[in-house]
């Protein structure tokens, strides 16, 4: 393994990189332990060796986007959705010609499809997860967690080609290839500016509209924290503690100490924060009270709902013929959107942009039979 965090040695790795025909990438960020998370790392196996590059050192890696860009080099990823996502948002580099590890293991219907379980599964390699959670900004990185990053590439080559054999023999490559062009085309996209974030948070459905104005208050004052010191919201304080902080809304620091998810550490350092945010929840007026979550539409419509449950009928019957999960087959969107479209042919289901066309191919029809049932013929006797 080669530690590669000075330009020369960058330059040195890129032209044995560009001269492979088939190279394996994966990313590590530091999300866990930054509010402004970035790329830390960047694994890359080529012929024999794995590389693992520092983005964070003085380097330009222009030609490694050049590499990921070029058609005629195949790039293997696993899981690669978030590596996509980041390497575009931190150097706009965009990705052509890939194979993600997986997805194959999906379409082949593995109950596990993690790296960890492949490895073991083809390899009898076992991953030592030890560093799942690791601060991959820090440096310098011991070695243990150097080894740790190459093995999420060191094996992606020939784990590719077992299950590329797998997927031919039961002609679903194609299947796959579908997908890897999805995945090309994935773009950071910056988020809208969302005026209530914390409605993203969990186990809110119970709270009367007051321990909500609590909620808004509290992640707005976390927030503020979290930005400032670059670090996750959830280490500032965590979800659990705002949501138990909103319902039981106390009314003193001595109070809070009471609640069993709020820590002694965060009573001390920011008992009379949280208290002076309850209290400006507690002033709100009724008519300016936060709504309750709105029903999701599909739930609200129930003609809606009996179909998306007609066409969820033929898509489990198809996975369970495929040993494919649901999910991959069609999930609860795609299904969603054709039964508020009610297609009368396959042609229609064009205008659900979501859906596969070697979904629309294995089970189209029967998805518009199933919208649209022929009429019983009447008895003769």
């Amino acid at each position: 393994m080669k530690w590669v965090d000075r330009q020369d040695a960058l330059d040195a790795t890129m032209d044995q990189v560009a001269a492979q025909e088939i190279v394996a990438i994966d990313t590590e960020a530091d999300s866990l332990h930054s509010y402004f998370d970035k790329v830390c790392l960047v694994q890359i196996t080529a012929g024999e060796e794995d590389y693992i590059v520092d983005p964070l050192a003085p380097v330009d890696l222009a030609r490694f986007g050049q590499i990921i860009a070029d058609a005629s080099i195949t790039k293997i990823l696993h899981g690669g959705d978030y590596d996509i996502r980041i390497l575009n948002r931190d150097f706009g580099f965009t990705f052509h010609n890939l194979i993600d590890t997986s997805v194959c293991a999906q379409l082949l219907g593995y109950p596990a499809f993690g790296l960890a379980a492949l490895l073991e599964r083809h390899f009898g390699v076992k991953l030592n997860k030890a560093h799942q959670r690791a601060d991959w900004a820090m440096r310098p990185l011991p070695p243990d967690m150097l080894a740790y990053a190459a093995m999420d590439t060191h094996y992606l080559h020939g784990l590719a080609a077992k299950l590329r054999e797998e997927l031919e023999a039961l002609g679903r490559w194609e299947w796959a290839v579908e997908e890897f062009s999805r995945l090309e085309s994935i773009r950071f996209v910056e988020k809208d500016e969302d005026d209530e974030p914390w409605r993203r948070l969990k186990n809110m459905s119970a709270l009367d509209r007051r321990s909500l104005a609590a909620v808004r208050e509290l992640h707005e004052w976390r927030d503020g924290l979290a930005r400032k010191a670059d670090r996750p919201p959830f280490k500032v304080i965590g979800n659990d503690a705002l949501i138990d902080i909103a319902r039981e809304k106390p009314e003193n620091v001595r109070d809070l100490g009471h609640i069993k998810s709020v820590s002694r550490y965060h009573t001390e350092r920011y008992g009379r924060d949280i208290i002076a945010r309850v209290r400006k929840a507690l002033e709100v007026p009724e008519a300016e009270l936060p709504e309750k979550n709105e029903p999701r539409p599909w739930i609200r419509d129930k003609a809606l709902e009996v179909r998306v449950e007609k066409l969820k009928k033929v898509r489990d019957r198809y996975a369970a013929e495929l040993k494919i999960d649901g999910s991959m087959l069609g999930p609860r969107h795609v299904l969603t959107s054709i039964a508020a479209l009610e297609p009368k042919s396959v042609a229609e289901l064009d205008q659900v942009p979501a859906m596969r066309e070697w979904q629309k191919k294995l089970m189209g029809e029967a998805l518009i039979a199933a919208l649209h049932p022929p009429p019983a013929q009447p008895k003769l006797f």
